[in-house]
């Protein structure tokens, strides 16, 4: 992809990789119930880790944080040595296209913002076996949030033909035997202060160091594109954030 580069320097020097918070993730995994004491935690697509030093927070368990990218691991290995949880951490590079573990590895599976690069009806199969029975599955996603978006949102998600409505996510779910044991939308802030507004104040920064190189121009402009969209439309889209149960053994019989 033309300009990737410059993309991944912008979006891999912000606080957040994408929409989120401490306190969503909190409120998603408050959603879980009878976990183990040290649950075994897959963190998928981890980026630079804030949501993956939560879970070790949160969870007093072990974190395996998998991204295809270098500097985001080297992030979440500083970010966890810095919180004094890095001795229950571990990471793996490689992309989420070629996770192979084996059956029943982990207690909870967790992705914000980034199951869409597997779709999200794919990536909730293809870790469907990772997770123990019983086990949960933990996903931020996009979503309509009213109907009719205007071309210039129908556009900008053309890229992602998955995005629906909250009511037809819960169908996926369901319809691949998941349990849904709740939902909600991220705030308008896990937009905004954790995500856009660093971002404006990199792409100041960057829009002169970069002045002459077209390349790196046409992704900041992209990316004000994207602040300016949702700051028009939010009331249009937004991310869901779905906590799901795979089945106990019993169930399944």
């Amino acid at each position: 992809m033309e300009g990737m580069p410059y993309f991944l320097e912008i979006f891999g020097r912000l606080p957040r990789a994408g929409p989120g918070s401490t306190e969503s993730t909190r409120r998603a995994y408050g959603l879980l119930s009878g976990v183990p004491k040290a649950p075994r935690i897959l963190d998928i697509g981890c980026g630079p880790g804030v949501q993956t030093v939560d879970l070790l927070k949160i969870s007093g368990g072990t974190v395996l944080a998998l991204d295809f990218l270098p500097l985001m691991l080297e992030r979440t290995r500083s970010s966890a040595m810095q919180a004094g949880v890095s001795e229950r951490l571990e990471v793996l590079e490689q992309d989420m296209r070629e996770m192979d573990f084996p059956s029943d590895s982990f207690d909870i599976i967790w992705s914000e913002g980034a199951i869409y690069n597997l779709g999200f009806e794919e990536g909730l199969v293809r870790v469907r076996g990772y997770v123990k029975a019983g086990g949960y599955v933990a996903v931020s996603e996009a979503v309509w949030l009213k109907p009719d978006p205007p071309r210039p949102v129908v556009d900008f998600w053309a890229e992602y033909p998955e995005i629906d409505t909250v009511e037809n996510k819960r169908a996926v779910i369901e319809r691949l035997g998941y349990g849904l044991e709740g939902w909600f939308i991220l705030p308008e802030l896990d937009w905004t202060a954790n995500y856009y507004e660093p971002m404006e104040k990199l792409l100041v920064q960057k829009s002169e160091e970069w002045k002459d190189i077209p390349e790196a121009l046409a992704a900041i402009e992209n990316a004000r594109h994207e602040i300016s969209l949702y700051r028009q439309h939010s009331d249009y889209y937004g991310y869901a954030f779905f906590v799901m149960r795979r089945a106990a053994a019993c169930e399944r019989m």
